[in-house]
């Protein structure tokens, strides 16, 4: 059994586009806010199947 690695989003880099949430087919992403700042966190640990699509869709390479 292989693990899959899930993604590591830098929220120092994350622009808060929502572009991530929205191509995850597994909804295991979301956008939180700190002060006037959104930036997106994995909030569902274990889901994740290593489609790629998050990172495909970051704009600003802040998910490896």
């Amino acid at each position: 059994m292989t693990k899959t690695r899930e993604p590591d989003i830098d929220a120092a880099r994350c622009t808060g586009c929502g572009r991530c949430v929205a191509a995850c087919p597994y909804r295991l992403i979301t956008l939180e806010v700190a002060g006037f700042r959104k930036y997106a966190v994995v909030t569902k640990r274990g889901g994740c199947d290593g489609c790629l699509a998050c990172l495909s869709a970051c704009p600003v390479r802040a998910i490896t």
